[in-house]
């Protein structure tokens, strides 16, 4: 629990909002207190989600599947405005830690607890069920352990029991290490999936260690979807049985809720209470008894003030479509380019100018619906490759045509071919002709491996993997090399380097043989680049690191000059997004800014996704938070054109033959041709 912020409400509807309980990526929980005094949680959507139909749409299906479950051990709605200017959802105050919170702090519980825990889980599930709604994202921070037993919290995700799979581009939704094999893989998801949940969940409890283990996303991922559960933690017994019946990795061979009732009640031992905390570890009833006492000041103090913050001037160029100054909106035709606020622009960058001017706009070619979300894109050999959830469609660049489709949970392309990780049970690599699909070589990992990250292509192999990575030749699929080195955060690729980064540390190594060429230490690695005789990274405070490629020395780095994804290499320049809505494009030998430019009003902090970046020839295209997308003169950040639409998250717009191609919100790929030369001036 924490104050309220500067620019919190101090009530939403007739709640008197009175502390932060947490927040998340839709949303922030505010403790609150309604008219007749009784504290309640009130959940708010952040503003840079309101405008969006799915967002709505998904917390309007939150308050219908909420009010439907009426379950002793879930939290009850009592009250909502989902059409709301910033909708809400008003449930009971639950004065106690999280499931999580609680094995974070005391360690693990003891059986009899997990069992009590077991008991309260299984009929908030089968209350959830019996509504004929699927959570679907249970996990221990949607368990509040209060002095009635567990309840079960958030239904954002929740679906009817026939509902179809919800996923966004590239991955599952819900949480990794608490999903079930069939929501990794996107397929039907039903009671069932909630049960596999519940024994990850009380595996967690009992051995106060995630089941599927720690690391980055696509690992726990796979070790889900192959059902690798880690359960040395779990005492043998009844427990670990059910536990382990939960776990089933087919959904027909797992208990009901109701089963799971039955199977915990045939236990030898006490019948189970989940009256007052004596079903608690201690630590943990201590931590509900204070959070009870300590939930609200009293009724008669007065509210604070919160201080007004104060911002600083900030000088701006509008520029605007069809010779219109219209300031840019959610899809309009407009953006604003913002210098910094102290107008105080690193050496080199090029100047803005305070007067308005236009930009001309390309001319929409064609368009396909390849998916319901954003498409990642690539291109290969006049092809236009558009990744979506669990596939890739392959494209005619001149006409849209749909040559061939393939599941896929990876793809790289170089010249006329394109690597493809399949979305196998076990995930196959696959060779393909980027024209017609045409298989041209298959290889299967060993059971133990996991493809990913990657493919990259170097030099004659392509390579994927995490520890080991391994290379396979470009013509046969033969195996190359393999080598024990961690790139679980990122691998990436020239002709003659590899390079690969995990939380501590960027590692170099052949591309003909993998033998490691030099490390270079990290805090928190995050993605990788290659280009110009330079390997960049970077670090978790979004410091951006220049490594020479031949001997791993550092060349410099540069704090605050880049997220750490979409980063582009090309012409001996790197260009970054920066969280702040700042492309910087900066000399890749010496770190020195060669320009900047700041594309909308800086959004990024609003829509929780930085700038996406493009680079081909001497075009750098930007998917702008601000939904337009913007041609630059790669070398002097020129604005060539701009084109408004809502972007792929993912991936920057990408350029094959005289088209560029976006991706947009609504899962179309859009071909655009560039406005003709000698037309309408560009923006200096």
């Amino acid at each position: 629990m924490e104050s309220l912020r500067a620019d919190d409400p101090g009530q939403v509807g007739p709640y008197r909002l009175l502390s932060r309980l947490g927040a998340g990526g839709m949303g922030v929980v505010y403790l609150g207190r309604s008219r007749g005094g009784r504290l309640v949680a009130v959940k708010v959507i952040r503003q840079g989600f309101t405008g969006e139909p799915r967002y709505r749409a998904r917390f309007r299906r939150e308050v219908a599947a909420a009010r439907k479950v009426t379950g002793t051990f879930t939290a009850p709605v009592l009250d909502a405005d989902p059409e709301a200017a910033s909708p809400w959802l008003v449930t009971a105050y639950l004065p106690g830690p999280s499931l999580q919170e609680a094995v974070r702090s005391f360690g693990a519980m003891p059986v009899d607890a997990v069992r009590a825990l077991a008991v309260g889980l299984a009929e908030a599930i089968a209350a959830i069920h019996d509504a004929g709604v699927v959570h679907r994202d249970l996990k221990p921070a949607n368990v509040i352990l209060t002095a009635g037993g567990p309840r079960v919290i958030d239904f954002g995700i929740a679906r009817p029991e026939d509902g179809t799979a919800i996923t966004r581009a590239g991955a599952p939704i819900g949480t990794p290490g608490f999903m079930s094999p069939e929501q990794v893989k996107g397929g039907d998801v039903g009671p069932a999936s909630d049960i596999f949940t519940l024994g990850a969940m009380l595996a967690y409890a009992a051995s106060g260690a995630e089941p599927f283990g720690t690391g980055p996303m696509r690992s726990k991922l796979y070790r889900v979807m192959t059902v690798q559960a880690e359960l040395g933690g779990v005492p043998e017994g009844a427990l670990r049985e059910l536990i382990l019946a939960c776990l089933a990795p087919l959904p027909e061979h797992r208990p009901t809720a109701p089963d799971v009732l039955e199977r915990l009640g045939s236990w030898d031992g006490d019948e189970v209470s989940l009256q007052g905390t004596g079903w608690l570890p201690v630590p943990v009833a201590e931590e509900i008894d204070r959070r009870t006492a300590t939930a609200s000041p009293p009724p008669d103090e007065p509210e604070a003030v919160a201080p007004t913050p104060v911002r600083g001037p900030s000088r701006r160029v509008l520029i605007a479509g069809a010779g219109t100054a219209v300031l840019a909106t959610a899809g309009g035709l407009g953006a604003l380019l913002w210098d910094r606020p102290d107008d105080k622009r690193p050496a080199g960058a090029a100047p803005s100018r305070s007067a308005t001017v236009a930009t001309p706009r390309p001319v929409p070619r064609w368009k396909r619906k390849v998916s319901d979300y954003y498409p990642e894109l690539l291109a290969a050999d006049g092809v236009v490759l558009a990744r979506t959830e669990n596939d890739v469609s392959a494209l005619d660049a001149a006409s849209g045509k749909v040559l061939w489709k393939r599941g896929v949970r990876g793809v790289a392309a170089a010249g006329d071919t394109v690597y493809l990780v399949g979305a196998e049970d076990a995930p196959v690599v696959h060779a393909v002709r980027a024209a017609s699909g045409k298989s041209l070589w298959t290889y299967k990992p060993p059971f133990s491996e996991l493809p990913f990250p990657g493919p990259v292509v170097a030099g004659s192999v392509v390579c994927f993997g995490d520890g080991p990575v391994k290379a396979l030749g470009r013509d046969d699929g033969e195996v190359r090399w393999s080598a024990k080195v961690s790139v679980e955060n990122g691998l990436a690729a020239d002709a003659g380097h590899i390079a690969g980064v995990d939380d501590r540390v960027l590692t170099a190594f052949g591309a003909r043989d993998g033998r490691t060429r030099w490390t270079y230490a990290m805090d928190q690695g995050t993605d990788v680049a290659i280009g110009g005789g330079m390997v960049f990274s970077c670090d978790r405070r979004g410091t951006l690191h220049a490594v020479r490629a031949d001997d791993g020395k550092r060349a410099w780095q540069r704090p605050g000059s880049g997220a750490g994804s979409f980063m582009q290499v090309g012409g001996g320049i790197v260009y970054t997004a920066v969280g702040n809505g700042d492309v910087l494009a900066l000399d890749a030998a010496t770190g020195r800014t060669v320009w900047s430019r700041r594309l909308g009003g800086a959004e990024a902090s609003r829509y929780g996704r930085g700038n996406t970046l493009g680079l081909s020839g001497g075009t750098l295209y930007v998917g702008c938070t601000d939904r337009n997308v913007y041609a630059l003169d790669a070398a002097s950040g020129r604005v060539l054109w701009s084109h408004g639409a809502d972007v792929t998250l993912g991936s920057g717009p990408v350029s094959a033959g005289a088209l560029a191609f976006i991706g947009t919100r609504d899962g179309h790929v859009h071909a655009l041709a560039p406005p003709a030369a000698g037309g309408t001036h560009a923006a200096p």
